[in-house]
């Protein structure tokens, strides 16, 4: 009997363990950039990285979660925008119907409900094109983000964007409310350290968390069995009763809530949004989730890796800025990144 090489040894232990590849790949181009690249490991440097890939990183769980079922979201960037409008409009404008003003402005808690309301009710229509016509999730998804782009920008070419002095730009022109801090706050205590200051955000606690509920859940719950189920093999789910199609519904929704709390996230620290915010997102979360160990067909990979993968996406991208590199090169560079991860994921699978 033939004994298997010591490189079919350590392909099949790599196989069972997706994110320590991409962690690999994390540490050795951090190395790179430490040391070929000025002022990238300041205080600045890395607080940036961290606080950018966070916002990012939020709907990256949600679309890793749905690529692990055998599904993709390429409107969550849309999504995002849509969410951040509604968010921007309620919070400038307050709730406006037929001439009336129902609420004021500046009531943060409902306009970030209204928010996530929104965006949900996007996934849902997402999940429910998918499930219901049949047509595979790339496409349905692709045309959703073309029609949600759409709203965000008829939504900046309203009345109420064009109150403000930049059209089809929404802007909050009052006195921050308590709740912008908690949600995108900067965290003093950090960014005291050094000098320059770091520019660290509470999204990082938010990803962080969030990030730590999504490992839980798909680890130890019977709905991440269900997903890793019906990305694996469908029919064979569906015959130990996993309801796919509610759990692929589930999924999309969850990603539209994501897409939307990251939109709410961003604006609370930067209080304008126009229609082009998010834009191009939905393919670098999809890159993070492919680099992560993610495998396209579904049934494999892990929510940590996803989380590295957005890490290491942003991390290249700050390190060209800083080697005053062209930031255009950057797409380069994650599609080289990208098609290595592939060739990996496929050479990992053959076990």
């Amino acid at each position: 009997m033939t004994q298997p090489s010591t490189l079919s040894k350590v392909r099949a232990r790599l196989s069972g363990y997706s994110e320590v590849v991409v962690l690999i790949s994390f540490i050795s181009l951090f190395l790179v950039f430490a040391f070929t690249t000025p002022n990238f490991l300041s205080l600045l440097s890395i607080t940036n990285i961290l606080t950018i890939a966070s916002i990012k990183g939020i709907f990256v769980l949600g679309v890793a979660m749905l690529m692990i079922s055998g599904e993709f979201d390429l409107s969550v960037g849309s999504t995002l925008a849509v969410g951040a409008y509604v968010f921007g409009i309620l919070m400038e404008h307050g709730f406006v119907w037929g001439g009336a003003q129902l609420l004021p402005a500046g009531l943060a808690g409902f306009a970030m409900l209204a928010a996530l309301l929104v965006a949900s009710l996007l996934g849902l229509v997402n999940g429910l094109i998918v499930t219901r016509s049949g047509i595979p999730s790339f496409i349905a998804t692709l045309g959703t983000m073309l029609a949600f782009r759409g709203i965000a920008r008829a939504m900046g070419n309203s009345e109420l964007a064009k109150s403000n002095s930049n059209a089809d730009v929404i802007r909050f022109t009052g006195e921050a409310p308590p709740m912008f801090e908690w949600l995108n706050g900067s965290i003093e205590s950090l960014n005291a350290l050094g000098t320059p200051a770091g520019g660290a955000r509470m999204a990082i606690i938010w990803f962080l968390l969030l990030t730590l509920i999504f490992v839980i859940v798909m680890r130890f719950t019977r709905y991440g069995s269900w997903v890793y189920a019906t990305g694996g093999s469908r029919d064979a789910a569906k015959a130990q009763g996993v309801r796919t199609q509610r759990v692929i519904i589930w999924n999309f929704v969850i990603t539209g809530l994501l897409a939307g709390l990251a939109g709410v996230i961003q604006f609370a620290s930067r209080p304008a949004i126009d229609p082009a915010r998010g834009e191009g997102w939905e393919l670098i979360a999809v890159a993070a989730c492919v680099i992560g160990g993610i495998w396209l067909e579904g049934g494999f990979g892990t929510i940590i890796g996803a989380a590295i993968g957005m890490l290491l996406l942003q991390m290249v991208e700050q390190g060209l800025i800083l080697a005053g590199v062209d930031i255009q090169l950057f797409q380069a560079t994650v599609g080289l990144i990208l098609i290595t991860a592939v060739i990996s994921n496929t050479w990992l699978s053959r076990t």
